[in-house]
């Protein structure tokens, strides 16, 4: 597992060990960053339990001495739009899009899954911060080019950024069908993304979405991946296609200080 966990009270978070060693080193701004882990359904699912999520949330942040109430997070559509969390602007949720991205420092943002890879991706020195939320329909729709772009927009160079692609559904139990393989047609070398075994084609999103990272200028170097797929480790991640409708979400929290 290419994740550390750490400790806040009787809750447990997930990091990427070389994004906390970049934000050591680096002077300009320092990412904050985490995965929730089960039991804590952090979704932004609007029910009877919406109250009980946000408070989540909210102890999510103070875990990292953030402020939830400047919290601004993704509504997810699986569609590849994102928005811009600028200087006017208020916190809060962001309706219909799946990557969001400031340049504000001590602003949290939020995506959240429950298969799907989550992204982050810093440029230190701008400083520009950016989550996606990289389902198989944002994936072939391009979302890491998108994020990146308006990363560039706000100052940021992809050759300075740091990135990390988060737990998810992984290649070992993946499995899709044509739609999916007709869908990712545009990715270059598609054909390595999608192994067989038995008769079944499974989704390979992790490299899917390192490729898309590289192509859009980011060192391959800078690059980490989790490797943890929600399926097989279901017992840590809240996994859709274990567990059906009605499952929680885990977040990706991040925010540069």
């Amino acid at each position: 597992m290419a994740l550390r966990f750490v400790q806040r009270g009787s809750r447990r978070y997930a990091q990427f060990p070389e994004l906390c060693d970049a934000s050591e080193r680096d002077s300009a701004s320092r990412l904050i960053h985490a995965f929730s882990t089960r039991p804590d359904d952090v979704s932004a699912r609007r029910d009877d339990r919406q109250a009980e999520r946000a408070a989540r949330r909210a102890l999510l942040l103070g875990d990292f001495e953030l402020d939830p109430n400047q919290l601004s997070y993704c509504v997810q559509t699986h569609e590849a739009g994102g928005c811009v969390i600028g200087a006017d602007d208020a916190p809060g949720p962001r309706e219909g899009v799946d990557f969001i991205v400031t340049a504000r420092k001590d602003v949290p943002l939020m995506t959240f899954s429950a298969d799907c890879p989550l992204i982050v991706a810093w440029d230190p020195a701008a400083p520009v911060l950016g989550l996606a939320h990289a389902s198989w329909r944002c994936t072939t729709a391009g979302i890491v080019g998108r994020l990146i772009e308006t990363m560039r927009s706000l100052g940021a160079d992809p050759g300075r950024i740091c990135a990390g692609i988060g737990p998810s559904a992984g290649p070992c139990c993946y499995e899709v069908g044509d739609d999916v393989r007709e869908a990712a047609a545009v990715i270059p070398d598609v054909d390595r993304l999608f192994p067989e075994r038995d008769g079944q084609v499974y989704f390979d999103l992790w490299s899917a979405n390192r490729a898309q990272l590289i192509a859009a200028g980011v060192p391959a170097s800078s690059i980490a991946v989790a490797s943890v797929c929600t399926m097989c480790q279901n017992d840590v991640f809240f996994s859709y296609r274990r567990e059906g409708v009605g499952c929680g979400h885990f977040g990706l929290m991040a925010a540069m200080r």
